[in-house]
C-alpha cells in the first residue's frame, strides 16, 4: 500500500472541485473525462485514427489481446494525446482516461519513456508512487465526497450511480469506504 505525502487526499478532492467549478459543474455533479482532458489540453484520439497503425495492430490491441493495455499517452511536440481502449467498458474508459488526466494535472514525468518510430514519445512507465497518485485522484476526479453524498442520499442503486458518473461499481464502493462516506451515512442513521 502506498503512503501518500500529507495533504494529499484533501488536495486531491479539492483539486476535484476546482475543476467542476472551472468547468460550470456543482460539486456532485458528474465530471465527464472527456471534458476535462478538453480543459486541460488532453486531444483523445480514437485508435482507429491512428495514421500507419495496421490493421493487424489494430486487431491484435482491440480484439485478439484488448486486456494487453487500457490507455497510452503520447506526446508530439508540445501536445499530448490519449488513446484509449475502446474494447473496454465505458465505465472503465472513462477510468482509464481520468487517470490519463491525473498524470498530466499532477505534472507527473515518466520514469521510463520510448521513441516511436515516427519520432513521437510515447510514455510507458511512470513509478509506482505517480501511479498511486494517479489512480487516486482519477478517483476523486469521477466520485468526490460531494458525489458520493449525493449518491447515497438520493438512495439510486450502486449500477445507476455507476451509469451516472461513468464509472465502475467496484469503484464506486471503493470510494464510498475509502472517504468514509459510508460509515458516516450509517453513524447519521444510528
Amino acid at each position: 500500500m502506498t503512503t501518500f505525502r500529507r495533504g494529499f487526499k484533501s488536495w486531491c478532492e479539492t483539486t476535484a472541485l476546482q475543476f467542476r467549478t472551472a468547468l460550470g459543474l456543482k460539486a456532485p455533479d458528474p465530471l465527464p473525462a472527456e471534458r476535462l482532458a478538453a480543459h486541460i489540453g488532453l486531444r483523445v484520439v480514437d485508435i482507429g485514427l491512428i495514421p500507419g497503425l495496421r490493421a493487424e495492430a489494430l486487431q491484435q490491441l482491440t480484439v485478439a489481446d484488448p486486456t494487453s493495455w487500457s490507455a497510452v499517452m503520447l506526446t508530439l511536440g508540445d501536445s499530448k494525446v490519449v488513446v484509449v481502449n475502446p474494447s473496454h467498458s465505458d465505465g472503465r474508459q472513462s477510468n482509464d482516461l481520468m487517470h490519463e488526466c491525473a498524470h498530466v494535472v499532477l505534472n507527473h514525468a515518466p520514469s521510463k519513456a520510448l521513441r516511436a518510430a515516427t519520432g513521437a514519445l510515447m510514455l510507458s512507465a511512470y513509478d509506482k508512487r505517480q501511479e498511486a497518485e494517479a489512480d487516486w485522484l482519477a478517483a476523486a476526479l469521477l466520485l468526490p465526497r460531494a458525489a458520493l453524498l449525493r449518491i447515497v442520499q438520493s438512495g439510486v442503486s450502486s449500477e445507476e450511480a455507476a451509469c451516472q458518473y461513468r464509472t465502475s461499481q467496484v469503484l464506486l464502493r471503493m470510494r464510498l469506504n475509502q472517504t468514509g462516506v459510508n460509515l458516516q451515512m450509517r453513524r447519521r442513521v444510528a
